[in-house]
């Protein structure tokens, strides 16, 4: 909790960075537009994350070096691990992490619109 804690506020730090980089000043439709971003990033590699490690591309990995080897080579295919073996990274940090930071967005779309 305190790592993700910290990885948080770093990542709420660097949308302020990128916004006084990009626009010169803080307004709340720049940090809209930052938090949405960098959000959907983080959102984006926790997902991929998931999908990768929960086995959905498996069976068409699989599918796809037995069409396109050899098949001399077929045993080599058979010995090869699957995507899911290979990444192996803890997704859930990196979806709350993202998650949270959407959720602060909106939360600034409201009041923006209030």
């Amino acid at each position: 909790m305190k790592k993700k804690g910290i990885i948080f506020i770093t990542l709420q730090f660097l949308i302020v960075i990128i916004m006084l980089f990009n626009y010169k000043v803080m307004k709340l439709i720049d940090y809209i537009n930052v938090s949405f971003i960098v959000g959907a990033i983080v959102l984006f590699f926790g997902l991929a994350a998931y999908i990768l490690s929960s086995g959905f591309f498996d069976i068409f990995t699989v599918s796809m070096r037995k069409v396109f080897v050899r098949t001399s080579r077929l045993e080599d295919v058979k010995s090869m691990r699957a995507p899911s073996e290979i990444v192996s990274m803890p997704y859930t940090g990196i979806l709350q992490i993202g998650g949270a930071t959407i959720m602060l967005m909106v939360i600034a779309l409201v009041i923006y619109y209030l």
